[in-house]
């Protein structure tokens, strides 16, 4: 894994972590640090040939990659992507070291809102998993529920339509024909239900890009209770997929504060 960080006209620095925990710090171009340990708490220390003091952090995350960030004099330095970094307000392309637009002067975003962006904007690729989810979820469904209720239907053959059937289900007294109406619609509930929930998580997805903390905050309610609903109606889902779910809660809580502190910044 490589890092860059453009700091400001004169100094880049750039991090390379390879395999066996190795890991290698440049300042332009000249090795600083060549590792596999590091200092307290998963800092390494070095200096710019200005003399400023800088630290690379990197946090294990519960979640994910490690959180590998620079600061220098302590202000956190906002890390070069791969796509260029254009002004919100007149689209120029800017620097990461740049602290106004160029040409019409609007302050670009701090390295903490950039942090704050990339939280969001995995928080929406969140609810876009979940869309796929669903779509898979509700095709899985229809065969599992139709294999099942095939081989029910296929016990009704025969028996009069009209004729109550002998059993009760769920605390309900059914006729034949309604029974056989009820299995044969079944598969298709369970996929319309899931797709329907795929449509709305996409839909989110896409509104999260002009108003992400409704959308994310949207998107985490009902994914809480779908999950309740599954629970109470088979307390066994509970536990089906538990890593999955709590990967998806942990990326749409940390969404949800990213995109709060984002709009407290704003305002």
């Amino acid at each position: 894994m490589d890092k860059t960080w453009e700091v400001d006209e004169a100094n880049t620095v750039k991090a390379h972590f390879g395999g066996f925990g190795k890991k290698i710090v440049t300042v332009n171009g000249s090795e600083v640090h060549n590792s596999r340990k590091m200092g307290p708490k998963g800092t390494i220390p070095f200096s710019l040939p200005d003399g400023r003091s800088a630290v690379l952090s990197v946090k294990p995350q519960f979640i994910g990659v490690p959180a590998i960030d620079l600061r220098v004099d302590g202000n956190l330095v906002v890390e070069t992507s791969k796509k260029p970094i254009k002004c919100a307000a007149c689209d120029t392309v800017a620097k990461p070291y740049d602290r106004f637009c160029g040409k019409c002067g609007k302050a670009m975003p701090t390295a903490e809102d950039y942090e704050l962006q990339k939280n969001v904007k995995a928080a929406t690729s969140a609810i876009k998993v979940l869309a796929v989810l669903f779509v898979i979820a509700g095709i899985a469904f229809f065969f599992i529920t139709k294999g099942t209720t095939d081989t029910a239907l296929v016990k009704l053959e025969g028996m009069d339509p009209g004729a109550t059937y002998p059993t009760s289900i769920d605390g309900r007294t059914y006729t034949v024909g309604e029974l056989r109406r009820q299995l044969a619609w079944e598969p298709w509930g369970a996929l319309i239900v899931n797709l329907i929930l795929a449509a709305i998580m996409l839909a989110l997805s896409l509104w999260a890009r002009r108003s992400p903390l409704p959308a994310v905050l949207v998107a985490t309610a009902t994914y809480a209770v779908v999950i309740a609903a599954a629970a109470i109606s088979n307390p066994a889902t509970l536990g089906q997929g538990l890593l999955m779910k709590i990967i998806i809660i942990a990326f749409l809580i940390k969404g949800i504060k990213a995109a709060l502190a984002l709009r407290t910044a704003s305002a």
